[in-house]
């Protein structure tokens, strides 16, 4: 197994997001020490037939991003994909550092909401549409082209590529869940084989929507326990969880490698230094029986970064707040880690939700002020912990002002796609 940190690794420099928390570390950072939840009632549209009234969602998001739309408005992740990117351009200008040919875009993304009560609209203008030719003029006085090409995944990536022009390797990642963590490792591997000098990943999701939230409610995987505020329903590994917080947001990075940043005088912002991901689709939705994605994954990220288990410090974990995954998330640690001294275990989607392809992009910012202010938040809302789960479980139940120097991070999708990184600190590196 090789040690990274005996290369010259690779790091995260810089970033630009929008998220239920806000859209910078100092934001994160307050929200979790006061306790603070990302989760507010939805704006964005009307909820009156809904079991559920509350998701994670940017404040900006909230009151901008409407369902019907507006005319002249166009879908939420372009919206967020644009925020992220102008914020990360703010922050670090790739292009002044690094040929455009030379810097890529990766990034996790879901599929773009479609506007179901602009289709409708659209049916009811249709009773006097006898012929297709009639269908077909009827259709373009109602849609702009534009509609359609926004439906494209490809146009989050035209929307950074007007503000941050690169012309490298780039995709997008459709990987549910796990999508974001995947881009960033996927850009790892980019820049490491030398496909790429800088590559800019992460994630953007705006799945709160009338269509998405049916949808869910129905499949019943998301929380719509009375007995709980909006804020409460998200509660990894606690005994009356029932299913995760829809929530939205973007969050991009810059990954290069660190002598080009400390070439520059600039201080890295995480050094990026394993990464393993799998695929074991055993089930549509559930994990697999015996954890094995999971599994392989976390060892993969960890033999990548040649670190010994015994060297990681906390497990930012997946931690949905489903029955299932907590369930099967705490085996495999347990089976990852047997023989090797537990990490303590943090679940930040607690305070934000799951934002779905950008949840690992979320969760990376958690990291990322972990590592700046030695400070692991709790798993909040986790008051009586799953009596199902293993008693030796080290949850981080109280917030820990305490030096993070390795931090694992774990990402799931349902149909069993999964991503790890493993992360060091700069400050202890």
């Amino acid at each position: 197994m090789k040690n990274c940190i005996s290369e010259d690794p690779l790091c995260i420099s810089a970033y630009g997001a929008i998220t239920p928390l806000g859209s910078s570390l100092d934001e994160i950072y307050d929200n979790f020490i006061n306790d603070a939840s990302g989760v507010r009632e939805i704006h964005k549209f009307h909820h009156s037939e809904f079991e559920t009234h509350d998701a994670g969602l940017p404040i900006e998001g909230n009151e901008n991003v409407c369902w019907p739309r507006h005319k002249n408005f166009r879908n939420g992740e372009l919206y967020y994909a644009k925020q992220a990117a102008k914020r990360l351009n703010g922050s670090l200008k790739l292009l002044d550092h690094y040929d455009s040919e030379r810097v890529g875009c990766i990034v996790g993304i879901d599929e773009p909401a479609i506007d179901i009560e602009q289709c409708i609209d659209f049916c009811q203008t249709l009773d006097n549409c006898d012929d297709r030719k009639a269908l077909v003029n009827a259709a373009l006085n109602h849609f702009k082209i534009s509609d359609f090409l926004d439906l494209d995944t490809t146009a989050v990536l035209k929307v950074i590529n007007e503000i941050i022009p690169f012309s490298g390797l780039s995709f997008g990642h459709l990987g549910l869940c796990s999508a974001s963590t995947q881009s960033i490792g996927l850009a790892m591997r980019a820049v490491s084989r030398g496909d790429l000098d800088a590559a800019i990943c992460g994630g953007i999701s705006a799945k709160v929507t009338p269509l998405n939230l049916a949808r869910l409610e129905g499949m019943g995987v998301i929380s719509t326990d009375q007995n709980f505020k909006g804020t409460e329903r998200s509660r990894p590994f606690d005994r009356r969880r029932s299913g995760f917080v829809l929530s939205e947001g973007a969050g991009l990075f810059a990954v290069e490698k660190l002598s080009k940043v400390l070439e520059r005088g600039d201080k890295p912002l995480a050094i990026l230094l394993g990464y393993g991901g799998s695929l074991c689709a055993q089930h549509i939705v559930m994990p697999h029986i015996d954890d094995l994605e999971m599994k392989l994954s976390m060892e993969r990220a960890l033999a990548d970064s040649g670190l010994s288990p015994d060297l990681i410090d906390v497990i930012n974990t997946h931690g949905t707040s489903t029955q299932q995954n907590d369930i099967h998330e705490s085996s495999a640690i347990k089976k990852v880690f047997s023989g090797h001294k537990l990490p303590l275990i943090v679940a930040t989607k607690s305070f934000h939700g799951h934002l779905i392809a950008a949840a690992g992009a979320m969760e990376m910012l958690g990291i990322l002020v972990s590592f700046q202010k030695d400070y692991l938040p709790k798993v909040k809302n986790c008051i009586e912990v799953d009596p199902q789960l293993p008693g030796d479980l080290p949850l981080v139940l109280n917030d820990i002002h305490a030096p993070v120097k390795f931090t694992l991070k774990n990402s799931f999708g349902m149909g069993g796609g999964a991503g790890s990184l493993v992360i060091g600190n700069p400050a202890y590196m």
